[in-house]
């Protein structure tokens, strides 16, 4: 059955990427990579790449020259498009190689655990460098918890039990994507996921998260993008917004 982004909060693009932004794509995220197997970084980007395997997509300029790494952001903007008018959140965007099983990430919400509250309505685009469902793993996802968990009262660590899950979500709502690369799954972040379980101690599975916002303020900033579409007066207030709304007060 296929999955319908306004019904169940998720669904399935197949060739999401061109065969070109795939392979540039790549390309790209495999000079970070090696950078960093090389011993590369300084001290708190090495942790993070050694304890979860991620690179945050503002860290890249410090793997990668800055302008692979503007070309990058780039290109994911360019393919994020497709979602219709969105504003890519490169602050909370990654890129992430999972080589442990223990390293997976267990049950929680982007809005809750991921720091994507004032982005709202906010989407992850998720796109997987490798295949995944399989011998890899995949995201599980649980159809249409979207709506519910925004009315649960929220995990205090962030991270939600199986047997919690079990007790407000039937099992058949449970779904495991297979994806190719050059595919996107594509996520409301109030959806309920996690890391596929395998049988396997060992993985190799690469991917990047892309989280794009449709809140007015951020479309507001994409199109500020263009220096012709606003004046400075209107930029001025426009960044006086976007702080009331980080700090999650209406404004005057």
């Amino acid at each position: 059955m296929p999955l319908r982004l306004e019904t169940d909060g998720a669904a399935i693009v197949r060739g999401f990427l061109s065969h070109r932004q795939f392979s540039r794509i790549a390309e790209i995220v495999g000079y970070a990579f090696a950078f960093l197997d090389a011993g590369g970084g300084d001290a708190g980007l090495r942790e993070n790449w050694i304890l979860v395997g991620t690179i945050w997509m503002t860290n890249l300029e410090h793997c990668v020259a800055p302008e692979l790494a503007r070309e990058l952001v780039t290109l994911l903007s360019r393919a994020t498009r497709k979602l219709g008018s969105s504003y890519l959140a490169a602050d909370i965007c990654s890129i992430r190689r999972l080589t442990d099983w223990h390293r997976r990430l267990e049950w929680h919400t982007d809005y809750h655990g991921g720091g994507t509250a004032h982005y709202d309505p906010c989407f992850n685009i998720w796109l997987p460098l490798t295949a995944v469902g399989r011998e890899q793993p995949s995201v599980e996802l649980v159809r249409g918890s979207h709506r519910r968990m925004r009315e649960l009262p929220p995990s205090e660590t962030g991270v939600f039990t199986d047997e919690w899950v079990a007790e407000h979500f039937p099992p058949t709502d449970r779904i495991v994507p297979e994806l190719e690369p050059r595919d996107a799954l594509i996520f409301d972040h109030s959806m309920l996921h996690r890391t596929q379980p395998l049988e396997r101690e060992t993985v190799s599975r690469m991917s990047i998260e892309c989280r794009v916002s449709r809140h007015p303020a951020y479309l507001a900033v994409a199109q500020a993008r263009n220096p012709r579409m606003m004046m400075p007066r209107q930029l001025g207030k426009l960044a006086s917004f976007l702080g009331w709304v980080r700090r999650g007060m209406p404004p005057k």
